[in-house]
């Protein structure tokens, strides 16, 4: 992806990316205002067109960052040496919501752009960005022995990425087009969760 605010002062960065991420979430393409959003992010218009020469330009920008900015912050912050996969799972978690409460509203924009698309469509378009990711969360490194003997290991994992799932398309599914999300709510949710996943399933 063309980078066209990778120079720029990163806290300048961020209010655009978040002022323009707001004003698509809460309305359509069409409706959106460029006005707004330079009015938020504090710059003039000129300086919005200097880095992006049109409205879809900007639109369109913000749809790869959307996606690459989780999958690639995920790559690069998570211990990948962690064989503990509740562990693991956590922490992805924990990189996720640091990531939300930097950009509020990128769940609310990424809802607006992919409103009729299921999760595993999602899924596939964050594989386009960065190949097995999926894979790798669920099975680099990981230590096996760390469940109980009389755990069946495929049907505990199928159990284990069903829950995580869910959990993320329960929360895509609650929040309003738009919506600034709770991502405190959302850590203990994922906490209460892994306790118990952990109970059941590990020695």
């Amino acid at each position: 992806m063309d980078d066209r605010l990778l120079k720029i002062d990163e806290k300048k960065k961020i209010r655009i990316i978040n002022s323009a991420m707001e004003e698509f979430s809460k309305n359509t393409y069409e409706q959106a205002s460029t006005n707004k959003i330079v009015e938020k992010a504090g710059i003039s218009k000129g300086s919005l067109f200097n880095y992006f020469k049109s409205k879809q330009m900007l639109y369109e920008y913000l749809k790869i960052f959307s996606v690459r900015e989780i999958a690639n912050t995920i790559v690069e912050n998570v211990n990948w040496d962690e064989p503990d996969l509740l562990k693991r799972v956590r922490e992805i978690t924990l990189i996720k919501l640091d990531i939300f409460r930097k950009y509020p509203y990128l769940i609310g924009f990424t809802k607006r752009i992919n409103i009729y698309k299921s999760i595993e469509e999602l899924k596939v378009i964050y594989e386009k960005y960065v190949p097995n990711l999926y894979g790798k969360v669920y099975s680099k490194n990981i230590d096996f022995s760390l469940f109980r003997e009389d755990i069946e290991i495929g049907s505990a994992m199928n159990i284990l990425i069903w829950t995580f799932e869910k959990m993320g398309e329960t929360y895509f599914n609650r929040i309003s087009v738009g919506e600034e999300i709770d991502v405190d709510e959302m850590s203990k949710d994922v906490d209460k969760y892994i306790k118990a996943l952990r109970k059941g399933f590990y020695k």
